[in-house]
């Protein structure tokens, strides 16, 4: 990664070749490449395909388990550059999501509730809610970051800063839809972005950097 207070994470990734899985007006997860790319596919990160999309997400390594972030503030970081050919918007939202989803497999109903439009059933909590940017033609770059805290005693996911946003140097408002989530193991701290292409999808998407990293 590009920081070396980075904890876990993946940059570069292009989101382009699975824009058919997307669909205009839909809130979707971030999908996982169709074909093998660098890093895809894992043990972790399966390929996509059109039944069976998988979600791609940022979790902390259990090697790093009551160490490197417990206690201890971290960051949620996401920067992703777009092109649109014609007038859309874009909204992000964040969730968290417990290892009993992402543990069920690709084929299972827990798995699709995470992948449907807009991810919800039991495991599935809305962290951020955006709002709708402003129509774009041209290309352009959204960057999200929000510090949340989580500790092995009290095993709460707490957020610890109002999420900002911002598109092309201006600032988007974020809804806070949980302050806090109760009951997490280490392994529960899994973070999956949604994006909402309104009206048309891009043509062009890149995942710059989407990152857990120590503050």
């Amino acid at each position: 990664m590009a920081r070396q207070d980075t904890v876990a994470g993946f940059q570069n990734y292009s989101l382009t070749p699975s824009l058919t899985l997307y669909t205009a007006g839909s809130e979707q997860v971030l999908y996982a490449p169709l074909a093998s790319a660098p890093g895809f596919p894992s043990p972790l990160f399966p390929l996509s395909t059109s039944t069976y999309p998988v979600a791609l997400f940022a979790t902390p390594s259990p090697d790093i388990a009551g160490g490197e972030l417990d206690g201890h503030p971290f960051e949620i970081k996401l920067a992703v550059k777009f092109t649109t050919a014609a007038s859309a918007s874009i909204t992000l939202n964040m969730y968290q999501v417990t290892n009993s989803v992402l543990t069920s497999g690709t084929t299972s109903t827990t798995y699709a509730t995470l992948t449907q439009a807009s991810p919800s059933g039991t495991g599935i909590t809305k962290l951020v809610t955006g709002t709708s940017t402003a129509a774009n033609t041209t290309s352009g770059t959204i960057i999200f970051t929000q510090q949340y805290s989580w500790d092995s005693v009290s095993k709460l996911l707490a957020i610890a800063t109002p999420a900002t946003t911002y598109q092309k140097g201006v600032a988007i408002s974020n809804t806070q839809s949980a302050a806090t989530v109760s009951s997490l193991a280490f392994t529960d701290l899994n973070f999956i972005p949604t994006f909402t292409f309104t009206t048309a999808l891009p043509t062009v998407v890149t995942v710059t950097e989407f990152s857990i990293n120590r503050v």
